[in-house]
C-alpha cells in the first residue's frame, strides 16, 4: 500500500506544470541509454522503426555518426562520460574502486555555473555508491546502492522519467536545469511493457533462455532463431525508451523551455557477431560504436546547428567538456575531450587516437583506434587483430596478417598512451599472475627490468610482485590496491590519490551475477 501510493504521488508530480524556464540559458538534458548500439537506430539506417523521436532530434540538431566509447562496460564508461577523462586517467576500470574525490565532474560545473542539477539513474553502476551524486543538487538512484533494486530490472525509465520531472516542476522559474538520465531498459532483459513488448516479435516466454554470460555462450550459442527473438526484444526496448524521451521533450515544450539535447550510450552489445551474446569482454565495434546526438529545441528554434552530421570520429570524453563550454564551465573540468562545438559548426574535429580498454574478470584487452584503422589487443593471448573501420565497419576482416607494419606501429602507440607509471628501483625481475601483464615492448607475464626503468602494468588493479636476486619473491602490489613503501624496489607515479576502495556484499554480487557481471571460475577462463 505504501508502495503504490508513493507511485501514485510521483505520478502526480510528474504531471505538475514545469516552471518557465531561462531565456537567456537553455536548460540541458543529458541521456545516456545504456548498452544502446549506435546501429540499432534508423537514424544509423537500422531497418527497424526503433527510434522516431531520436531520429528526429538528429534531424535538427547534429548527429555524430561514428562516436567511441572507451569502455564496453557501464562504470568505466560513465565515468568519462561525467568527466571527460578516460579510464587510464580516472582509473575506474574495476567495480572494486570509485572515483577520486579531487577528480571534477560535469555536474559539479554546472552547478557552480548557476544551473540546478538533477540526476536520476537505475543502474548500481552509476550509483552513490560509486559516488554518482557528486555536483547534483538531486540525485535519485531509488535506493539500488543498498536494496539491488534494478539488478532485478524493476525501475524502469518510466518512473526515472516521472521523478525528473517531478523534480523539476519544484525548481524556481527562470531557473535553468541541468538533467541526466540513465536508463537501463536497453540492458538485458530487454522486457519493456505492451505494446511495446510485441511489436517486432513474439513477447518473451518463460522457457526462452536467459542469459548467463559471456564466456557460457561462447561455448554454448543460441541457436539463429534465439538470436534473433532477443534482438527482437532488444529492438522492442529501444522503441520503448524512445516513447518515454518523447514524453519527456512534450512536457518541456509545453512549458516553453529551451532544451539542448545530449543523447549518448555507454556501450553496445554483442548479438552473435564474435560467437557470443553481451558485452564487456571485448572492445569491437559493437561494443564502442556509440550514438551520440546533440541537439536544441525550444520556442524560438535552436540556435544550435541543424541538420548536421559529423563523420570524423569522437569520443563519449568530449561530451563533458562540450557541455561545460555551453555554461562557460568547461575549465573547471580537468578533461581529455575536447569541446565538440567547432564541430557542430562545421570544422572538422583534431585527428586523435582513441585508446579503450576492458579487464573484466580474465580478460585483459586494450585497443586503439587512429588514422583510419583500429588496433583489437588480446594482452591474454598476445594477439593483435587490425581492421579498416570506413571500409568495414562491422569490423569483420582482420587485416593484422596482410599488415604487420601497421600492427607494430599501433601497437608502439598504444604502449605510449597506457604510459609506465611504474619504476624499478633496483634490478631484477617484474611478475604478475592471472591476466596481469608486464607491459615494456609487449605483454609478459615476467619482464627483467633495471633499476630506473619504467613499465606499466595492466590490468590496473594486477597484483605484481618483484624478485630480487637471492632475496626470493617481494610484493604483492597494485595500482588500485597496496602500493609499494617508500623501501620497495618498484614505486609507482601518481597525480592523484586515486580511486577510493568499494566493497560489494554477497547479496549484491549474487544478483549481479545472475546480470553477467560476476562470473564464476568455471565460466572465467578465456
Amino acid at each position: 500500500m505504501v508502495s503504490l501510493l508513493l507511485l501514485l504521488a510521483c505520478r502526480w508530480g510528474a504531471d505538475r506544470p514545469l516552471p518557465a524556464g531561462d531565456p537567456t540559458r537553455p536548460d540541458i538534458v543529458l541521456v545516456s541509454i545504456d548498452t544502446l548500439r549506435a546501429d540499432h537506430l534508423s537514424a544509423w539506417g537500422h531497418s527497424r522503426p526503433t527510434s522516431p523521436f531520436l531520429d528526429e532530434l538528429a534531424a535538427g540538431g547534429t548527429r555524430f555518426a561514428h562516436a567511441r566509447s572507451p569502455s564496453p562496460w557501464t562504470l568505466p564508461a560513465h565515468t568519462t562520460l561525467l568527466t571527460g577523462q578516460l579510464p587510464w586517467t580516472h582509473r575506474v576500470v574495476e567495480d572494486s574502486v570509485h572515483l577520486d574525490p579531487a577528480t571534477p565532474v560535469l555536474p559539479a560545473a554546472l552547478q557552480a555555473a548557476g544551473y540546478r542539477t538533477g540526476g536520476f539513474v537505475s543502474t548500481l553502476y552509476v550509483s552513490r555508491l560509486f559516488g554518482f551524486e557528486r555536483g547534483f543538487h538531486r540525485f535519485e538512484d531509488f535506493g539500488i546502492h543498498t536494496e539491488r533494486a534494478n539488478l532485478a530490472g524493476e525501475v524502469t525509465f518510466d518512473r526515472v522519467v516521472d521523478q525528473a520531472l517531478s523534480w523539476w516542476g519544484e525548481q524556481p522559474a527562470g531557473q535553468p536545469v541541468f538533467l541526466f538520465l540513465h536508463t537501463y531498459d536497453v540492458h538485458y532483459t530487454y522486457d519493456p511493457p505492451e505494446p511495446f513488448a510485441s511489436a517486432f516479435d513474439r513477447p518473451p516466454k518463460d522457457d526462452d533462455p536467459s542469459y548467463k554470460n559471456y564466456f557460457v555462450h561462447r561455448d554454448q550459442p543460441l541457436t539463429a532463431a534465439q538470436m534473433e527473438h532477443q534482438r527482437a526484444q532488444y529492438d522492442e526496448a529501444i522503441a520503448w525508451v524512445d516513447s518515454q524521451l518523447r514524453r519527456l521533450d512534450q512536457r518541456l515544450a509545453g512549458a516553453g523551455r529551451t532544451v539542448r539535447w545530449v543523447v549518448t550510450a555507454d556501450h553496445g552489445e554483442e548479438f552473435g557477431e564474435r560467437g557470443s551474446w553481451g558485452h564487456a569482454h571485448t572492445l569491437y565495434a559493437e561494443q564502442l560504436h556509440v550514438p551520440l546526438i546533440v541537439a536544441e529545441r525550444g520556442p524560438a528554434g535552436p540556435t544550435l546547428p541543424a541538420g548536421r552530421v559529423v563523420t570524423e570520429p569522437v569520443g563519449l570524453h568530449d561530451v563533458a567538456p562540450t557541455i561545460a563550454a555551453w555554461a562557460r564551465g568547461a575549465a573547471a573540468l580537468q578533461a581529455e575531450g575536447i569541446d565538440l562545438g567547432p564541430a557542430m559548426a562545421g570544422q572538422a574535429p583534431p585527428a586523435r587516437p582513441f585508446p579503450a580498454e576492458t579487464s573484466r574478470f580474465k580478460t585483459s584487452r586494450i585497443a586503439l583506434y587512429e588514422e583510419g584503422l583500429r588496433l583489437e589487443w588480446d594482452l591474454v593471448a598476445d594477439k593483435a587483430e587490425l581492421f579498416e573501420p570506413a571500409a568495414d565497419p562491422d569490423e569483420a576482416t582482420d587485416l593484422a596478417a596482410a599488415r604487420p607494419g601497421d600492427v607494430a606501429r599501433l601497437q608502439a602507440r598504444l604502449l605510449e598512451l597506457a604510459g609506465r607509471p611504474w619504476t624499478a628501483t633496483r634490478d631484477g625481475t617484474v611478475l604478475t599472475s592471472g591476466s596481469g601483464r608486464v607491459l615494456v615492448s609487449g605483454p609478459r607475464r615476467s619482464q627483467l627490468v633495471t633499476a630506473g626503468e619504467r613499465f606499466q602494468v595492466l590490468p590496473l588493479d594486477a597484483e605484481l610482485r618483484f624478485q630480487v636476486p637471492g632475496q626470493g619473491k617481494l610484493g604483492p602490489w597494485s595500482a588500485l590496491g597496496q602500493r609499494p613503501p617508500p623501501d620497495a624496489p618498484v614505486s609507482y607515479a601518481s597525480d592523484s590519490a586515486g580511486p577510493a576502495g568499494v566493497h560489494l556484499d554477497e547479496a549484491t554480487r549474487q544478483a549481479l551475477e545472475a546480470l553477467g557481471y560476476v562470473q564464476g571460475d568455471d565460466a572465467d577462463a578465456e
